[in-house]
């Protein structure tokens, strides 16, 4: 075995290996989540838009916190309606970030003159360009999400029939 073979296998086997550990079906690992946790669940049957904030979990469901300026919800979904549920990224400040960033560049580059003029346009303009990027993030927060905490494994599951 040629010496290129052997690390590419040395490096190839943890990489399955953490695959296959996001993808388990343990329901444990959503209970062991903290508090606060910003979440994105996807269901089996109907929709959750957006990320919340996870409350906690039981054997039976997951409940989640969903703020608004103007509003804030609690939802409870049951762990049979759940196909998967994900860890999300903070749009918002990745936006800005890049915004931010880009303006301060652009606005030392782009401006002739002296060296406190320079540092005012990119002052101003990372300023510009981090709001746009913050709302652009804003808007496409809902949209994106993370690592996989847990992946039902079983695609038919059905849901358990209580007897009364």
């Amino acid at each position: 075995m040629t010496r290129a073979k052997a690390i590419s296998l040395l490096l190839a086997v943890p990489l399955l290996a953490s695959t296959a550990w996001a993808q388990k079906g343990d329901w444990r690992a959503v209970q062991h989540l903290p508090g606060g946790t910003r979440l994105k669940i996807k269901l089996r049957h109907g929709h959750s838009f957006g990320h919340c904030d996870f409350l906690g979990a039981t054997d039976e469901a997951v409940t989640c916190d969903y703020g608004g300026l103007l509003w804030n919800a609690r939802a409870q979904y049951s762990r049979d309606n759940i196909k998967a549920v994900y860890l999300v990224h903070d749009a918002r400040a990745i936006g800005f970030g890049i915004g931010a960033g880009s303006g301060a560049v652009i606005g030392a580059a782009m401006t002739h003159g002296p060296l406190v003029t320079r540092e005012l346009f990119a002052v101003f303009d990372a300023g510009i360009l981090g709001g746009l990027g913050y709302i652009f993030g804003t808007v496409l927060d809902p949209f994106f999400h993370g690592k996989a905490v847990y992946v039902d494994l079983n695609p038919q599951r059905a849901p358990h029939s209580r007897s009364h």
